[in-house]
């Protein structure tokens, strides 16, 4: 009997801990199970999911072999974070272990719980930050982000207990470098792609801004240009009209009478376009209007009163 209930204790606890790890705010790894031989980019994109959490700041250490792949880029696009005290970026610590570190922080002033979106119901985990690694040797690369914190949206920001994060990537027998030629960007549609125009009193003095966020979590965004012209179709704006921006990017013209054409490219070699039309013209049609209402004014005043002024000279010549 006592062995049965030491059976049964086990279990009992062996589930808790396993439902208490599966609901418990966690960092996440996403990346390919395998490179491919013709040394193609890698993206690898970190998740933040806070489940059943309620959470104001991160900081962590992201970490990969430096044999076997090379930094490409860092991005943190659509990223979940609202404000960083440090960017993803490289580490200038010097480390004995044959890794190469990317350490990033941020905070969430608002707290951060989840990813709500019209296209599902809930919450879904977002994205922190993606890295694009290039594979340069053959063998097992194991990923890991590490020294993680994470703090609870309270009064004394509680820290929450949360493990590593890691995930694996095989890197065959790599062939010898050859040029690749790089074909143009595809256009696609995409539902998931936001972009807001706002303002906000702390941004550069109340200043109209874009606002660039995409819940897709495919791919991660590249770059995004950004172009004010007088086209209203984004296919039909000459290159040299894009300019690669910065998200959020502050417009150059504040009245607000340009089309805002916006385009993202992603790192699966696909692009997409958004065209904002003006909104805020109104000024300029009202006075327009005005002056029309009163030129039609004064050419009936002229009208009506030489029509007069013809009658009465008649009458006298008469």
């Amino acid at each position: 009997m006592n062995i049965l209930f030491k059976k049964s204790l086990l279990a009992f606890a062996a589930y808790t801990l396993t439902t208490f790890s599966a609901l418990a705010a966690q960092i996440t790894i996403e990346s390919p199970a395998q490179a491919l031989a013709n040394r193609q980019p890698v993206v690898v994109r970190v998740f933040l999911d806070p489940e059943q959490e309620r959470l104001s700041g991160l900081s962590g250490d992201f970490s990969f072999p430096t044999d076997l792949f090379t930094l490409e880029s860092i991005s943190n696009e659509s990223s979940v974070v609202s404000l960083w005290v440090n960017q993803p970026a490289l580490s200038n610590e010097k480390y004995f272990d044959n890794r190469t570190h990317v350490t990033f922080e941020g905070i969430f002033p608002g707290g951060f719980d989840g990813v709500q979106s019209p296209y599902y119901t809930g919450k879904k985990k977002g994205i922190i930050f993606s890295v694009t690694l290039i594979p340069k040797n053959k063998g097992v690369a194991t990923l890991l982000v590490d020294d993680i914190t994470l703090n609870a949206f309270t009064s004394d920001a509680k820290r929450i207990p949360v493990e590593s994060a890691v995930a694996t990537i095989y890197v065959p027998t790599l062939l010898d470098a050859i040029p690749v030629k790089i074909s143009s960007p595809t256009r696609v549609k995409n539902q998931t792609l936001s972009v807001q125009i706002t303002r906000n009193e702390l941004v550069n003095n109340n200043a109209w801004y874009v606002l660039v966020h995409d819940t897709n979590e495919t791919s991660a965004i590249q770059k995004i240009q950004i172009a004010e012209t007088d086209d209203y179709n984004g296919e039909l704006v000459r290159d040299s009209s894009w300019r690669i921006v910065k998200n959020p990017y502050v417009l150059l013209y504040q009245a607000r009478t340009k089309y805002i054409n916006v385009k993202v490219t992603y790192a699966n070699n696909t692009y997409t376009t958004v065209t904002i039309p003006p909104v805020e013209n109104s000024q300029s049609i009202s006075l327009l209007s005005r002056i029309l209402v009163g030129v039609v004014l004064v050419l009936l005043v002229l009208y009506f009163y030489g029509k007069s002024l013809i009658i009465i000279l008649f009458k006298k010549k008469q």
